[in-house]
């Protein structure tokens, strides 16, 4: 057996949704009844005895001030979201109760105050189809409100249509009659309309909601992918260096021709991944907004034949045809390691997808403004797909519809980013099997200015029998660094963490000379903060090299304002050796200055 029927949650909105624009339209509805009450008493004042005005106006009276004393009430309470089911009942039945007192005093009032005459009986009509306009405004989105404003108001018209017959034609009683089918109509249509309107509005809404809901789902989940990414990127960068580490220490042994051989191939592929970790270290710089441009002089011709050394085996292994096109001794003003970074992915870029044919590097000046194209031979782009091809981890094949060459697609989203924080555009020009175009237009330099390392004649930073103190919590690339500096000369003290390197150099009766820290030391202690701890503990600005494997951008940011060498995980073991020995070399310049500096001193 089932129950009565409920409505749902959606009819209950539209319930009270119309049942709110009602109550809006009310004070309209007090208005328009004021003014009626004024007008037909007025219009009352002669043909009724004063008796019968007053009681008339006691009645008009109490109704306007009952209607004032509702809407003070509904202010009051402040239920125009008609939450409250019981509340709103309570008021409702309040509402009605008044409605059923003004219909019955317009019905009524007009018989009571006029006398039996024709000329009345015309105006019984069009006031009574006034109210009966003025009530389908106000109360129409509600037919059951509607019905009890109107009904006790047409009561009167049977007994008019029936007590003044000789007085009235069949036109008067025909409109008497058809004015009240033609409201109740007109409600009717009004209602449905309303009830349309509303149901449309709150289905938007409903969609509204579930795109709304749609998109943070969406955003939690790319939230946790990029959570997944970090997490998965930091695991896989710790082994990834240590192989670094230990490919590079297989030079100080005895090795066949066939086992270097070997290690050469591994070597070739650990530079692949180390190239994918760096792409993606790339990317989390630029959204920290840590890469600031340093715009100088750039010679073109050093950075074109250091690209030309780079790719030229790699064109010939594929049998491409590399051809680089430039005036000697021409500069521009860019940034050298973006420029270059720029021109670098988009070699690399047209190498991967051209099999046969050419790919060209030409550098032309137009005025004051030169422009450097790579193009290539490949099978083009297709013009849907030309956005596409600078967004983050999108490869394109050759037919445009799947991935394309290996790699995690981050090379062209790169160079677009640093095209754009050099503010030089990058453009694509493409058409199918006629190959792409990649362009990039910078100003002229006045004249070029050869890069020249600071200080070039002091001889560089050496390593052997430098006091090291290694520390990083992984075992393995704890071992894996202290084999590798200890064939480079150092002396190591290794430390797994924190406290232990704390301890270390407690026992030390000489500071170390440098530094080497993983930053991740546990959930409360990091690098930095044991860099910091050591360099007060000996009072010396001791040198040293933070390696991290942590390339959120919030920790870039970090990174690059902490003043600290910073190195991000696989770390080539060249890579890190010139960075210790940058930082040596740092701090004996430093010395040295403020030693001059003191001795210049009276």
């Amino acid at each position: 057996m089932q129950g009565p029927h409920r409505p749902s949650k959606h009819q209950q909105l539209v319930e009270a949704q119309r049942y709110h624009y009602a109550w809006r339209s009310f004070p309209l509805f007090v208005m328009a009844l004021m003014a009626g009450s004024i007008l037909e008493l007025a219009s009352a004042w002669q043909p009724s005895t004063a008796l019968q005005a007053a009681v008339w106006s006691g009645f008009a009276s109490a109704c306007l001030l009952w209607a004032i004393w509702l809407l003070r009430v509904r202010s009051q309470s402040n239920q125009e979201s008609d939450d409250d089911q019981a509340a709103r009942l309570k008021e409702e039945k309040r509402l009605q109760q008044l409605l059923l007192a003004v219909g019955s005093l317009i019905g009524l009032g007009w018989i009571g105050l006029f006398p039996a005459s024709e000329r009345h009986a015309v105006s019984f009509v069009l006031f009574h189809t006034g109210y009966l306009l003025i009530s389908l405004l106000c109360l129409g989105s509600l037919k059951r409100l509607f019905l009890i404003a109107t009904v006790p108001a047409l009561l009167p018209i049977p007994a008019v249509i029936i007590f003044y017959q000789d007085l009235l034609g069949i036109p008067l009683q025909a409109a008497m009659i058809l004015i009240p089918m033609v409201m109740l109509g007109f409600q009717q249509r009004l209602e449905t309309m309303i009830t349309e309107l509303l149901e449309l509005r709150f289905s938007h809404l409903d969609l509204l909601h579930d795109l709304q809901a749609q998109r943070d789902a969406a955003h939690q989940a790319n939230l946790a992918k990029s959570s997944f990414l970090a997490t998965a990127s930091h695991d896989l960068r710790q082994p990834m260096h240590s192989l670094n580490l230990y490919l590079a220490s297989t030079a100080a042994y005895p090795l066949t021709d066939d086992l270097r051989d070997m290690v050469k191939r591994m070597q070739q592929c650990a530079g692949y991944m180390n190239e994918m970790f760096d792409s993606l270290l790339d990317i989390a710089r630029l959204d920290a907004q840590v890469i600031a441009p340093r715009i100088e002089s750039v010679s073109l011709q050093s950075i074109l034949l250091r690209l030309q050394s780079e790719f030229q085996t790699i064109a010939d292994a594929r049998a491409i045809e590399l051809r680089f096109s430039a005036t000697p001794s021409l500069a521009v003003l860019s940034d050298a390691g973006m420029l270059e970074r720029i021109l670098r992915n988009l070699i690399s870029n047209a190498l991967k997808y051209t099999k046969i044919g050419t790919v060209q590097v030409i550098v032309k000046q137009r005025g004051s403004r030169v422009r450097i194209a790579v193009i290539d031979s490949g099978p083009g782009i297709p013009r849907a797909l030309r956005r596409r091809v600078f967004e983050e981890f999108a490869r394109v094949r050759d037919d445009g519809l799947a991935e394309g060459p290996r790699g995690f697609g981050l090379g062209l989203a790169i160079a677009r980013r640093l095209a754009d924080t050099l503010k030089i555009g990058l453009r694509l020009r493409s058409s199918a099997f006629r190959g792409s175009s990649f362009c990039i237009d910078m100003p002229v330099a006045p004249f070029a200015q050869l890069k020249l390392a600071l200080d070039a004649g002091d001889p560089p930073a050496t390593l052997e029998g430098q006091l090291v103190l290694v520390v990083d919590d992984d075992l393995e690339v704890l071992t894996a660094m202290t084999l590798m500096l200890t064939l480079h000369g150092c002396r190591i003290l290794a430390a797994g963490g924190f406290q232990e390197a704390l301890q270390q150099c407690e026992r030390m009766q000489n500071k170390p000379s440098l530094l080497v820290c993983d930053y991740a030391l546990g959930h409360e202690k990091d690098g930095l903060q044991l860099i910091e701890h050591i360099r007060e503990e000996f009072n010396h600005d001791i040198p040293a090299v933070l390696i991290t494997g942590d390339t959120s951008p919030k920790h870039v940011a970090l990174f690059a304002r902490s003043g600290v060498e910073v190195l991000h995980k696989p770390v080539h073991p060249d890579t890190m050796i010139q960075a210790m020995r940058r930082s040596l070399q740092q701090v004996r310049r430093e010395n040295e200055s403020a030693g001059a500096t003191a001795n210049m001193q009276p």
